[in-house]
């Protein structure tokens, strides 16, 4: 691993730890706005947004990170570091819920361009927050 990229490690572990305590300790919007993410409400993207291939390679490092994190949950964490990392594409935060057969579930992501970099984004009916 080169040195870059074991100091995109060291930063991006850095963040998951301040978005962990964020998470646990202020509401969803403070934290959005700490992280440099936008928390806004909108309509739902329908296709996959295109990154330059600096940004793969962050997400690609905050994904790795957080797929270790010592915590269940963790795409509200994940959302916010990969905001933060990507924030000169402006990224948007967006919270949503799923009703399945097991209850209510609730999934965090981000979106560029209203282009979400999830997948299952899709299956979450957007929630409205109050961005303060």
């Amino acid at each position: 691993m080169s040195w870059s990229d074991r100091a995109e490690h060291v930063h991006v572990t850095a963040l998951a730890a301040a978005a962990e305590l964020c998470v646990r300790l202020l509401p969803v919007a403070r934290s959005a706005q700490l992280f440099g993410v936008r928390l806004v409400a909108g309509e739902s993207p329908t296709m996959m947004a295109e990154l330059p291939p600096w940004a793969v390679g962050r997400l690609r490092v905050v994904r790795r990170v957080m797929r270790h994190w010592p915590v269940d949950g963790t795409c509200l964490r994940e959302s916010l570091v990969a905001g933060r990392r990507l924030r000169s594409l402006r990224p948007v935060l967006k919270v949503g819920v799923d009703k399945g057969p097991s209850g209510v579930t609730a999934h965090a992501w981000i979106e560029i361009a209203n282009r979400s970099l999830d997948p299952s984004s899709s299956q979450y009916a957007e929630l409205t927050l109050a961005a303060s």
